[in-house]
């Protein structure tokens, strides 16, 4: 841990400058300029909110989101080899052939945590030493202070709610370390424990979090809401956490509030929709204009309507320190195959309709190229529009940002959360089908002017579990959300078999796969070696476990 946490001593203001909240695109496009010695540091509100954005800019940071993507996607039966090529910034062409092959060692990057921890360092610095300005500066009230306080609570559970997920038992961190001088040596913590934390603190942060902040319509001011964490984040994110954790009322509950909110939020700006959600609408199929237009809004422009939480990226600075992440790994709209490409069998006859897509359904053509052969480049997050014969807009100028939280995903949260739960006095599975079918319908255009999909077909909470996880694949492809749902559904089976039979599909040897990933403790990544070096009380995943980590943890 002191070799991910180490020279925090001027971490109050790494990664950051001095700004002013009233300027939304200062804040969420802040770069790293100089650091700022904590003696010095402390004193006014602008000094708080430079830290504030410190922890958004971590959050944008390639190498935060490269593990947000690959801990969600890699193993996940949605990715597979594309063109790797040894000179793409971000891309190990090593170790990555092998973890696309189901091979993951304890030295491998995926396994590097340090990034997650950096955020949560700067959200433990801000936590800890802004109440303290409150009495240094006047023009620092409570009442935004409390709000800063609800984001700082909201990103730390975000990032300690994939670290549980993707490695389990993890070192909970709360308070910020600034003093590199002394060895940092914690043990794991049980992740129920840690997840009760994030639910309490997200319960304290949902008390006072920000509605939306003051925007009108320049693209700008929208992005400081959707880039920002707000009340309907905090929902979203507690919906998740509850449906990890199997409390199912709860997810509702948290689902419902964010859906009223979307409802409500729809009705101030006289949104025009079709049925009980406010979706965006595709145009019907019977229509001659472009049938992607959820699409273009949702990752052509982006913050659209149904954006919930996105970190903001900016161009400028990226294409000149980072290079593009995405572009790496999912390609430049069908000129330059990335790392990853969609698994075969997703892509085979999805035009004509195959076990995972109907030929009436859309996404395909927004997801990869339906015309590959054997290898299906992605087009999702790269291009910027999709037109009806399936030809696609490369993006030129602008970065994506990568979405955490939209209203399809919390649609289908509760969904899932309805089923299992499966109240038959509350109607459970109808709700279920309701809210499954209507992200199903806008994609499906001649199947929803024929109303195709009966509740009848999908009545029995086996057929409902389908339904569900089939469409959160189809819907959320790509957005690093497939692993975690198929260890959801290990975790609610007790056992590995079912996921696994649907995460092997991509692979030329699946039974080998499968047996190789059978035990439960292998849904989870090793502790990075390196770790294992610094903080003495880790240990070492169990099936990971080698003599020399065995020795060390002795």
């Amino acid at each position: 841990m002191k070799r991910l946490i180490n020279n925090i001593k001027y971490t109050a203001a790494a990664f950051c400058a001095v700004v002013c909240m009233s300027s939304c695109e200062d804040f969420l496009s802040t770069v790293p300029l100089n650091d700022i010695v904590l003696e010095n540091f402390w004193e006014n509100e602008a000094e708080v909110t430079s830290v504030v954005t410190s922890c958004y800019s971590g959050m944008a940071d390639q190498e935060f989101l490269k593990r947000a993507m690959m801990w969600g996607e890699l193993r996940s039966d949605n990715v597979t080899k594309g063109l790797i090529n040894k000179d793409v910034k971000y891309v190990n062409h090593v170790q990555l052939p092998e973890m696309l092959d189901g091979n993951i060692l304890p030295n491998y990057e995926i396994a590097d945590w340090s990034t997650f921890y950096r955020v949560i360092n700067r959200c433990n610095t801000v936590l800890h030493y802004a109440p303290e300005v409150l009495e240094r500066d006047p023009d620092f009230n409570e009442s935004e202070w409390l709000a800063m306080e609800a984001e700082m609570l909201t990103l730390r559970a975000l990032c300690y709610f994939y670290l549980v997920r993707s490695f389990r038992d993890v070192p909970f961190v709360s308070e910020p370390t600034i003093d590199d001088s002394k060895p940092f040596i914690k043990p794991a913590s049980d992740p129920d424990s840690v997840l009760n934390v994030l639910i309490a603190d997200l319960k304290k942060a949902e008390l006072y979090a920000v509605k939306e902040y003051p925007m009108n319509t320049t693209s700008s001011e929208i992005s400081y809401t959707k880039g920002r964490i707000t009340q309907q984040a905090v929902w979203s994110l507690m919906a998740d956490i509850y449906l990890w954790m199997g409390r199912y009322d709860e997810c509702i509950t948290y689902c419902e509030k964010v859906i009223a909110a979307k409802i409500e939020e729809a009705e101030e700006e006289r949104m025009s929709y079709e049925g009980k959600y406010p979706l965006i609408a595709n145009m019907k199929a019977s229509a001659s204009s472009n049938k992607h237009q959820a699409y273009y809004e949702i990752f052509g422009v982006g913050n659209s309507f149904e954006s919930i939480f996105e970190v903001q990226i900016d161009y400028n600075y990226d294409l000149k320190n980072r290079g593009d992440l995405l572009r790496a790994y999912y390609g430049a709209a069908d000129v330059d195959m990335g790392a990853y490409s969609v698994a075969s069998f997703i892509g085979d006859g999805a035009k004509e309709g195959n076990d995972i897509f109907a030929k009436t359904d859309i996404r395909p053509y927004e997801l990869f190229d339906v015309e590959d052969v054997n290898q299906y480049s992605i087009r999702k997050y790269i291009t910027r529009s999709v037109d009806d014969l399936g030809n696609a807009s490369k993006r030129m100028s602008e970065f994506t940002n990568w979405i955490f939280y939209r209203l399809t995903d919390v649609m289908l949260m509760e969904a899932e959360a309805l089923v299992e739960r499966n109240d038959t006095l509350k109607n459970d599975l109808r709700y279920a089908f309701d809210l499954t079918n209507a992200v199903y319908r806008r994609s499906n255009l001649a199947a929803a002017e024929k109303d195709s999909l009966t509740f009848s077909t999908y009545g029995s909470q086996i057929k409902m579990r389908e339904f569900v996880l089939l469409e959160r694949q189809r819907e959320l492809m790509l957005e690093g959300k497939r692993w975690f749902d198929l260890v959801r559904m290990a975790r609610r089976d007790g056992t590995n078999g079912p996921m696994l039979d649907l995460a092997k599909r991509k692979y030329n040897k699946p039974d080998a796969v499968k047996s190789k990933w059978i035990k439960p403790d292998m849904l989870y990544l090793p502790i990075f070696e390196d770790e294992l070096k610094v903080n003495t009380l880790l240990r070492q995943n169990p099936e990971y476990e080698t003599e020399e980590t065995i020795s060390t943890a002795k």
